[in-house]
Formats: C-alpha cells, sequence, structure tokens
C-alpha cells in the first residue's frame, strides 16, 4: 500500500525567503498591473512615487484649495483601511480595484450606479495625483 504525506508547510515554505521591499510589492500588485495596462491612463515618470505616502490632510487642503472638492471627498476616505493619516497613488488604485469587485457584488441598480460614480471619481482622483507626482507638486 502507498502511502501519500502532503504538507501544506511545503508548498508556503517557499515564498518565504524574504519580505518584499516596498518597490517590490508595487511592482506585482495586480490592481497596478491593471491599471498600466490601459494605454489611455497617465503614467508616472518615477515608478517609485506609486507607493510614496503623502500626508492624507495636506492633500485634501491642496485638492479643496483648488477647487477639486469631489476628489478631496474622495481623497478623505480612499485607502483608509489601509492607513489613516497617509495616502499613495498605490492606496487609491487599489480602492478603485475593490469598488470594481463590489460593484459585482452589488444587488440593486442603484448600488451600481453609487459605485460606478464612486469608482470613477476615484480614477480621477489617482489621474490626478499622478499628474501633480509628475509636476513635483505631490
Amino acid at each position: 500500500m502507498e502511502m501519500n504525506i502532503w504538507s501544506p508547510g511545503l508548498a508556503g515554505m517557499q515564498g518565504m525567503r524574504s519580505t518584499p521591499s516596498r518597490t517590490q510589492r508595487a511592482l506585482r500588485d495586480p490592481a497596478r498591473t491593471r491599471w498600466e495596462a490601459q494605454s489611455w491612463r497617465r503614467q508616472l515618470r518615477d515608478p517609485g512615487e506609486y507607493e510614496t505616502p503623502v500626508a492624507r490632510g495636506a492633500l485634501v487642503q491642496a485638492l479643496v484649495a483648488e477647487g477639486l472638492t469631489v476628489d478631496a471627498e474622495v481623497a478623505r476616505y480612499a485607502g483608509t483601511s489601509e492607513d489613516k493619516d497617509i495616502i499613495s497613488v498605490a492606496q487609491v488604485v487599489r480602492f478603485a480595484d475593490t469598488l470594481a469587485l463590489r460593484m459585482a457584488l452589488a444587488r440593486t441598480d442603484d448600488e451600481v450606479l453609487q459605485l460606478a460614480h464612486l469608482r470613477r471619481n476615484a480614477v480621477e482622483l489617482a489621474e490626478r495625483m499622478i499628474e501633480w507626482a509628475n509636476a513635483g507638486r505631490l
């Protein structure tokens, strides 16, 4: 009789070599991969800016000063599950990505519509943050 022994530890230990750096994590982020696959999106000149943290309050104040109140509202809560005090382009892109998943799970047309508007606003905020990062304003 043949005896097969399976150990979940062996399969999982291969990925435990070392903790990936912030840059390595950003390069493998599936939300970022989908974002950059869209040729019409503005891209960061410096890929390191993707995960660069920015003070959430300062970004909100700058957006309000420019008259971009919708972007400021999205910046107040986008990515707060990751960090309440800072925000990055990556957080906003991941937030927009999760909204797409929530749209698929929505039960009513009203929910889908609200999530679609919120997702569009999050994408616009990410694009604005990319523009500001490319201009050195972020």
